[in-house]
């Protein structure tokens, strides 16, 4: 006897089990079976407990003289006679049939459950047993485990985000990282030869500017990549496909979440630019937004299917006042000119003070202030020099800075 399942059944938190128990013999009729099942009190209560209509059917195509089901803490029994002897019994050739079905609802508990045969439920307790015309047997006995899941089978997710950017630029930009998830249980997690992802944005808001591969992909094939990999960036969103091997000798496994891509954004300037207010927009999955179109599915064996959920990305663009300068500009006057190197000078060799902002004085952008910087100023004023690095020859700034504050030369 068995119940579904015995390899692992994957459903969503919230959800109903359905399980059906079955029954496989050999060439000897039944005349008789009992048993209990056990249900983990954590995945839920019994709801339903019904014989199959193949069971109803077994007496000469009626049902059994006797059906005895009893609803007990931690499960349920069953105690059925087929006929009394003398009687032809049930079927006199090898079968696997369903025999009763029963839903547990509801489900409240992530993690790996199982559902099984008992001797010890009901009073008196009810054994596991099966009669056939000459003896009554003890059958082999397959339980069920399930896996509660926060979303059922697979998602795709696009991560929230909280992303600062400069008011007075507009500027933005980050790193969205895409990921699948399948969650594991006490049985193996089911193996995918490949997917494909369609990542949708507001091109008034966002454009992907690079699409990278995980690891977990990159290590596919004793690390050569995948076979195939499809990458398109698009105004209005990104779209990926991924075989893992072509002649099926590689195969995917996402246990839990797992990073899968990562998408690098850059802010439009124009829809953020001057805004003292966060603005909030999705990075949704989407199979619409491109031509021709690319569907969200993924892979198990040679099936394609849709994840059962995709979980999209809200980005949270949170204004900050970022302090700017002029690179080179060392007095804040709005120029870079003789005095600059001089000031810098005296300060390094003499009792100058530092300059009110680090960065200003780092003219070579190397991330000190040094007698380099006097040196590159002077050789890009006189002798035809590279000229600083941004920000310059206008105020600005690089997004990590060290600057207290504005230059008094900036806005």
């Amino acid at each position: 006897m068995g119940t579904d399942a015995q390899g692992g059944q994957r459903t969503a938190a919230g959800q109903p089990i359905e399980q059906t128990v079955w029954m496989q013999r050999g060439a000897t009729t039944i005349l008789a079976f009992s048993f209990g099942i056990a249900i983990d009190p954590a995945l839920g209560s019994l709801t339903d407990v019904a014989a199959s209509t193949e069971l109803l059917t077994s007496n000469a195509g009626g049902a059994p003289d006797f059906i005895d089901v009893q609803l007990v803490a931690g499960g349920f029994t069953v105690e059925t006679l087929i006929c009394a002897a003398p009687c032809s019994g049930w079927d006199g050739s090898f079968f696997s049939i369903p025999i009763f079905e029963f839903t547990i609802d509801p489900v409240v508990v992530d993690g790996s459950h199982v559902i099984c045969f008992s001797d010890t439920l009901g009073s008196p307790q009810v054994p596991i047993s099966v009669t056939n015309s000459q003896e009554s047997l003890i059958p082999d006995a397959h339980c069920a485990t399930v896996c509660i899941t926060e979303h059922q089978d697979w998602e795709f997710s696009a991560h929230d985000e909280t992303v600062p950017y400069d008011v007075q630029t507009g500027s933005a930009e980050f790193t969205a990282t895409l990921t699948i998830g399948q969650y594991p249980c006490q049985y193996p997690m089911v193996e995918s030869p490949g997917f494909s992802f369609s990542l949708a944005n507001d091109a008034t808001v966002l454009e992907a500017t690079s699409l990278s591969l995980a690891d977990t992909l990159l290590d596919l094939n004793n690390g050569n990549g995948p076979d195939f990999i499809a990458a398109d960036l698009y105004p209005d969103g990104i779209t990926l496909g991924i075989v893992a091997s072509l002649a099926g000798s590689d195969a995917l496994v996402f246990e839990g979440e797992t990073d899968a891509a990562y998408v690098h954004y850059q802010a439009s300037p124009s829809a953020l630019i001057g805004s003292v207010d966060s603005i909030t927009t999705i990075l949704e999955w989407s199979d619409s937004n491109t031509s021709p179109t690319v569907s969200n599915i993924i892979m198990p064996g040679d099936a394609s299917v849709i994840p059962g959920a995709l979980i999209d990305g809200s980005i949270t663009f949170q204004p900050v006042e970022v302090p700017h300068y002029i690179r080179g500009d060392v007095n804040e006057d709005g120029t870079t000119d003789l005095a600059d190197p001089i000031g810098l000078l005296s300060h390094l060799f003499g009792t100058d003070p530092p300059p009110a902002c680090d960065d200003a004085g780092d003219a070579n952008a190397d991330g000190t202030i040094d007698v380099a910087d006097p040196v590159w100023l002077l050789a890009y004023l006189f002798s035809g020099g590279p000229a600083p690095s941004a920000p310059f020859p206008g105020c600005g700034s690089v997004g990590q800075d060290d600057c207290q504050v504005s230059s008094a030369a900036c806005p």
